[in-house]
């Protein structure tokens, strides 16, 4: 006799799949009646818990992989934190696992995870990812991607809207005052970078203003290049536009450190909305990306498309956070 999947368990005990999860997993959050219901029901079908048993033994698993490039930077450990919790309610019991921005390294993790007939995989990548490069680990359209994709899509997408995102950003200092705004990177080889830099030109464009690119390459001390460059301008920007906040924090210390005041002489408008914006010195003012959607929305394609094989595509609207960062143009 095989050992009943969660589902099978859920159905004979009259709940959601999540509530047998959190019966076992964290009892506390489940009414006593109904945690002793589950458990009885449970024991007499000869369910388990152990998902490498459940696994092995009945070829499903609750184990979803979520794959990143970075622990380190904050907006990847956001999103972890909000798909753990979103993936426990739904009875998943998420597997972080870290590439170290090693493309080489999503295959040898997906090819893991099939071994332990993971339902889906979530993956956010560091560069942009072409899914028909996965399709031989048996995942198809249950693997879905955050943020970074290419533009022929086979299968579920969760981004958010960085043109809108620029815009906000610029606009904002337009209404400060500010005539002159500069864009700095960081990012390279994704659809968001490429997506980001373009929408910066073409409003630079549209309100005759010449685009100024701080030439900062990429990886974390981009922010720190960017200093350096900008304050050798002759004639300097007001205003900088961030790719992303991390950039924004090394430029705004590179640039305190090199005499520059933020944002009595330089505003700057970072992008990811971090929590760790809102304690910078000064605080951010950034795009904010709704991460904790983008985590529960990976969750919802992912288990639609491993149901029903539907292949959805979403894009969400930032918002901004003004806060101190940015000050009355010069």
């Amino acid at each position: 006799m095989s050992t009943p999947s969660i589902d099978e368990v859920a159905a004979a005990a009259g709940v959601h799949r999540s509530t047998v999860s959190r019966a076992f997993s964290r009892p506390e959050s489940v009414k006593q009646e109904t945690r002793d219901h589950v458990r009885q029901v449970a024991a007499s079908m000869g369910y388990t818990m152990n998902p490498l048993a459940q696994a092995l033994r009945t070829k499903t698993s609750t184990l979803v992989p979520l794959i990143v490039p970075d622990i380190t930077n904050p907006f990847f450990a956001e999103l972890t934190k909000t798909m753990t919790a979103t993936a426990r309610e739904r009875g998943y019991q998420l597997v972080l696992c870290v590439t170290e921005n090693d493309a080489g390294a999503t295959a040898g993790y997906l090819q893991a995870m099939q071994s332990m007939y993971a339902p889906f995989a979530v993956i956010a990548p560091f560069k942009t990812v072409d899914p028909a490069e996965f399709e031989s680990f048996g995942f198809g359209s249950r693997l879905v991607v955050i943020d970074r994709v290419e533009s022929n899509r086979q299968v579920p997408t969760v981004t958010v809207d960085s043109a809108k995102g620029i815009q906000l950003a610029f606009d904002h200092l337009l209404e400060l005052g500010h005539t002159s705004i500069a864009y700095v990177s960081g990012i390279v080889g994704t659809h968001t970078a490429a997506d980001r830099r373009r929408a910066y030109h073409a409003l630079a464009g549209l309100h005759r203003m010449a685009p100024i690119e701080l030439n900062s390459g990429i990886g974390v001390t981009a922010g720190e290049r960017a200093a350096e460059e900008l304050v050798s301008m002759l004639e300097r920007p007001s205003a900088v536009i961030a790719a992303n906040d991390m950039v924004a924090f090394g430029l705004i210390s590179s640039l305190g450190s090199r005499g520059l005041s933020v944002p009595n002489d330089v505003s700057v408008v970072g992008f990811d909305g971090l929590q760790l914006g809102a304690r910078s010195n000064p605080p951010l003012t950034s795009v904010q990306q709704p991460i904790a959607e983008m985590g529960r929305m990976a969750i919802n394609l992912a288990e639609r498309a491993a149901q029903a094989g539907h292949v959805e595509h979403v894009v969400l609207q930032p918002r901004l956070l003004v806060r101190s960062s940015t000050g009355p143009g010069r």
